[in-house]
């Protein structure tokens, strides 16, 4: 409902005041300075736009309170029914059967989407579905409640390689996010009686996040849809998941700059932390390459919380099986337990082999990856259509041709790093087996 939405960005907004006030109070009880004071002074502003918005929503709800008849989505008969015991679902399953009520309906009327649902799963879907919200953004969908959202969203991190990794998920309600980043460490030093403290030496910078939309299609066969029953929601979430993760987690690691799209940990590290792999590898360079790149975040002074590896399967085969010498492995540490020189690994074709010009290279990531923020809106929209035309394999099929109805999902979020030292890239590895 959008009221829940207006009190989450007032959240968003107090939650940003706080901060500010903090960081001033951490910093030998400070004044704000005149351009932290604008800020506040705007922020505030906001905060009371959005206090009148909510009231007006509030009075607005208890008019339709007053006036409303209740959808009843429910089979009607005579009686009394025993309260049943509330269903417990899988989690991420509810979206799968928004999606198949839409797509069943072809989106089009919410009363009969809520009627399917309640027909195939019971009343309390169907109410759920009765009372979802019109995406003002999205032509023909339907924003999915906060909390099934998110249940969806967390079932991506095991298949995301940088969510996998640690990275840390804060929330970002109304599209955007400004924060604090550290880009230098503070200085701390023993004092004599009567001798004032030493000045810290933190510098910090400004960390901006803003919504990126990403739209990921599923095609579903309208026979399944018609035959919608037990264990087709949780197939449906799993495809929506699937498609969702793919472009994830190719577009977390490796994408370019953009506008319209979320920067990737490639681009996001710092100049000096992109390395280049030491031409005519041996042992001892390889070696060397995997020094040059813990090395280079452990001098940025950061907690290290949840270090890693991100590599193609390539390059963990290559490691795996090299030897030394003797014929003895040099890392069967990856084999034992998925570690390399004790920090765990992760593996993904996200990572592409066949980069440089001669199309046989690939890239190697370290990082302490609590330091990545991914910024999620938590919020899903779901569409469909039975006329929509999709691309598979290069080639453009149609919907109406093939029988299928395509659900389209949507999801927003950004991408951040609070230390741009935190990670580093060896490029140019043409480490094989």
């Amino acid at each position: 409902m959008r009221i829940t939405a207006l009190r989450a960005s007032l959240a968003a907004v107090i939650a940003s005041m706080d901060g500010m006030l903090a960081t001033a109070t951490a910093e030998e009880n400070r004044d704000l300075t005149a351009e932290e004071q604008t800020q506040f002074d705007a922020w505030s502003t906001e905060a009371a736009g959005l206090q009148a918005s909510i009231k007006r929503e509030e009075h607005l709800l208890a008019l339709r309170a007053s006036a409303a008849t209740p959808i009843d989505v429910g089979p009607s008969g005579p009686g009394t029914v025993p309260a049943a015991v509330k269903e417990k679902l899988e989690p991420g399953v509810m979206v799968g059967r928004i999606a198949l009520a839409i797509a069943a309906t072809d989106g089009k009327d919410q009363r009969a989407m809520a009627a399917h649902a309640s027909e195939i799963w019971g009343n309390e879907t169907g109410q759920i579905v009765a009372n979802m919200e019109q995406s003002t953004a999205t032509k023909g969908g339907y924003l999915v409640d906060t909390a099934y959202s998110r249940d969806f969203i967390d079932l991506l991190r095991p298949r995301v390689v940088i969510r996998q990794m640690g990275a840390r998920t804060v929330p970002m309600p109304d599209g955007n996010l400004t924060m604090r980043k550290k880009t230098s460490g503070t200085q701390a030093g023993y004092v004599g009686e009567r001798v004032p403290a030493p000045t810290t030496d933190m510098r910090v910078g400004q960390l901006t996040m803003s919504a990126k939309t990403m739209m990921a299609l599923v095609p579903i066969t309208n026979r399944l849809i018609r035959r919608s029953s037990f264990g087709v929601d949780a197939m449906v979430r799993d495809d929506l998941i699937d498609s969702a993760a793919v472009k994830e987690d190719q577009q977390f690691l490796r994408g370019a700059v953009a506008e319209t799209s979320p920067t990737g940990a490639r681009y996001l590290a710092a100049a000096g932390n992109v390395l280049l792999m030491t031409p005519n590898p041996n042992l001892l360079t390889v070696s060397s390459d995997l020094g040059r790149m813990t090395l280079a975040v452990k001098n940025g002074n950061l907690p290290m919380i949840s270090c890693g590896w991100i590599m193609s399967p390539r390059v963990r085969e290559f490691l795996a099986n090299l030897r030394d010498g003797n014929g003895n492995l040099v890392y069967p540490s990856i084999e034992g337990n998925g570690t390399l020189k004790g920090y765990k690994i992760a593996e993904t074709t996200s990572v592409p082999d066949n980069l440089g010009v001669g199309g046989n290279e690939s890239e190697l990531y370290f990082g302490d990856w609590s330091q990545f923020l991914i910024g999620d809106s938590y919020q899903l929209a779901l569409a469909a259509s039975d006329t929509a035309a999709y691309v598979e394999n290069g080639t453009v099929q149609s919907a109406f041709s093939n029988d299928e109805t395509v659900v389209r999902l949507i999801q927003e979020h950004d991408t951040q790093l609070r230390h741009d030292r935190a990670l580093s890239v060896l490029t140019g590895v043409t480490w094989a087996p």
